[in-house]
Order: structure tokens, then C-alpha cells, then sequence
């Protein structure tokens, strides 16, 4: 199943972590929190998912422009074909000394 996922941070590596991004998920993986989990795999450096929630690195979540938050199921969410999924992901700047 492909869902098109868009990643917006304020992080971008260049030939490592350059959003948009497409992700294809076998057929048992289709809520938001398998997509999290996907991208927490492929980009360990953000904090997409912990615990089961929402990483600290993440600002907002939304399904084909609807907040999560707005789903009773919350990050189990059913994704289907075509669902467009907005990661909005903020990494805190490193501080120098």
C-alpha cells in the first residue's frame, strides 16, 4: 500500500533526510502509528514515535489535512490507498558552548 507522506522540519541532510518522502507499508501496516514507526526506522535521528505516542519531535500530525487529533482513534487511525499524511517534525537547535 503507498501513502504519500510529506515531511516538514526544520532538519534537511542532504542525500540523507530530504522530504517529501514516499513510504510503501505491507499490508498489516496502515494506522499513523505505523507510519511513525516506519519513519522512526529510516530517520532514528527524530523522535517520530515513543512509546507507542507521538515523539517530542513532532508538532503536528494530519490525514489528508485533518488533525489526528481530530480522530477518536487517535494515532489508530486506518490509512487507506492515496491517504496523504503531513508530519510536521522540529528539532531543537543545538546549543554551543
Amino acid at each position: 500500500m503507498k501513502i504519500k507522506v510529506k515531511v516538514d522540519s526544520n532538519l534537511k541532510i542532504k542525500n540523507v533526510f530530504e522530504p517529501p518522502l514516499e513510504l510503501e507499508l505491507k499490508d498489516d501496516e496502515n494506522t499513523l502509528k505505523d507510519v511513525l514507526g516506519k519513519l522512526a526506522e529510516k530517520y532514528p535521528y527524530l523522535r517520530f514515535i515513543e512509546k507507542g505516542e507521538m515523539g517530542d519531535d513532532l508538532r503536528h500530525l494530519y490525514v489528508n489535512g485533518q488533525s489526528h487529533f481530530s480522530f477518536s482513534e487517535g494515532l489508530k487511525k486506518e490509512l487507506t490507498e492515496g491517504d496523504t499524511v503531513l508530519v510536521e517534525a522540529y528539532m531543537d537547535p543545538l546549543a554551543g558552548g
